[in-house]
Formats: structure tokens, sequence, C-alpha cells
């Protein structure tokens, strides 16, 4: 009997010193200071637009030099380094984002290479960047860089809930479109599914949604969206590894004597790297 209360009581010690892990994981990237991590981003996009109306509009269209239809393709590849430096005394530390590499379809890079994008990292946050070093860009252009920039990291941005397989949850982001002297407001929802925990990485699929509104409300808009895609998270890094997603855009606008469909392709993937400092 002693010796069995013995095992017992080592066994409650043993219990209480070891809690067990919870179950499942938490969606959240986090950039570690002094690290090195390759990031290489794939754009494209393939748009259609489509005129049709009054013979009066379509033989204007054609005598300003615009094609029925119209068609566009870009493509980019980009590959940049994020250099984080030293921790302060308030856990905060410097960003750097330096474009190594741009390649692109037309052979026309808006980036120039060696670009550089500062920012900094607080309290386990995403990065915030605030400046631009470029000797080539015109101040609207750091400004739009800086703006592209900031939107691409906070994408990943997630409500930190504890996730287990086949579990779901969705983001919500606005952003707007001009179009023929108006705004479209578009609210894109997107819903991530855990399907998969091996080896410490996550597998989830990504779906999306497009509410497209007219700030002038006349009836002559129309349009949806819709997006499929993957990422990879790693849980030891804290870092999405592997992002894509395809998007198709439909819309229709009506004006006075001609009307246009424009249907777009979008793909964007991101393979992101934590190389040895």
């Amino acid at each position: 009997m002693k010796k069995l209360l013995a095992i017992l009581f080592l066994f409650s010690l043993f219990s209480c010193s070891t809690p067990p892990k919870p179950e499942g994981l938490i969606l959240k990237v986090q950039y570690q200071p002094e690290k090195v991590y390759s990031i290489t981003t794939i754009r494209g996009a393939e748009t259609v637009i489509t005129y049709s109306g009054q013979d009066i509009a379509m033989r204007k269209l054609k005598s300003m030099g615009v094609k029925n239809p119209t068609i566009s393709k870009v493509r980019t590849k980009t590959d940049a380094e994020l250099v984080t430096g030293k921790s302060s005394a308030d856990s905060s530390f410097q960003v750097n984002l330096t474009y190594k590499k741009i390649m692109s379809l037309d052979g026309k890079n808006e980036i120039p290479e060696g670009t550089v994008v500062q920012g900094e990292i607080q309290n386990n946050a995403l990065p915030t960047f605030n400046k631009v070093v470029s000797n080539t860009l015109k101040i609207d252009q750091r400004i739009q860089l800086l703006q592209t920039v900031q939107n691409t990291f906070e994408q990943f941005k997630f409500p930190e809930q504890r996730l287990k397989i086949g579990d779901q949850f969705s983001t919500d982001r606005p952003t707007s479109m001009p179009m023929e002297g108006s705004t479209i407001a578009i609210a894109v929802t997107t819903t991530y599914k855990l399907l998969s925990i091996t080896n410490n990485l996550a597998e989830f699929e990504l779906s999306q949604s497009y509410q497209m509104t007219p700030k002038i409300m006349d009836n002559s808009f129309t349009g949806t969206g819709s997006g499929k895609g993957r990422l990879t998270y790693d849980r030891t890094n804290c870092l999405i590894t592997d992002y894509s997603i395809k998007t198709e855009l439909d819309m229709n606008k009506k004006l006075d004597y001609y009307e246009f469909d424009l249907k777009t392709v979008n793909e964007f993937s991101q393979q992101t790297k934590l190389l040895a400092k």
C-alpha cells in the first residue's frame, strides 16, 4: 500500500508540473529581432474590357485608338529581404525591407532595385512602415509604395483565436477603386479554414468574396468578385511561408451612349523564408 501511495504521489507531482498544451493553434505572424527574411512575391493580372453601345460612341472610341476589346497583362516577380534590428528596452526594433531584384513582363520596373522601405515593430505586432529611401522615386511614388507595402503586411493581421482542424474565421478589409468620375467602395471578406497540421506546418484554405458599391448611387454600376487560395503557416517561427490567391472580378458600367464590361483575373503569391544571419 505504501508503494502504491508513493507512486500515486509522484504521478500527481508530474501531472501538475507539466500541464497539457492547449489544442489547436493561433494564427499570428511575428517577426523576430536580428533576423533576415527572404520574401519572393509574384503579382499577375489579366484584364479584358469590352465596349458596346451606339454607333457614334463606338466610332468615337475607335478614333481615340481604343481597341475593342482592350486586353492588358501584367506580371511582376519581386525578390526582397526583410532585415530586423536589435531589440531595445521597450521590446521594439527597426525593420528594413530592401528590394533586391525585380522582373516584369513588359520589362518596366516601377520600383528601382535597391529601394528600401523602413519601419518599426512594437510589442510583437506587424511592422509599421514610415519611410521610403530611394534616389529616383518621386514623392507621390514613395507615398504609393509605402501604402502598398503596409497593406501587404496588414493582410496578415488575424484575430487571436485558437483554431482546431476544420475551424474557420473571416476578416473584412475595405478598399476603393476610382471609375468614371466616381468611386467604387469595395468590401473584401476573406475566410480562412484550417485543413491540417503536420510537422508544425498548418495548411489553410482561403476563399474571398467582394461586395462593390458605388458612392454615387445612379444604378449604372454592377460588380461581383470571388477568390480561392491557400496558406501555409510555420508554427515554430510564427511565419506564413506560402500564401497564394487567385481572384476574378466582373464589373459593368453604363454611360450615356455606351457601356463597358470589365473582367479581370488577379493572382498573388508570396513565399517567405527565415535565413541564417
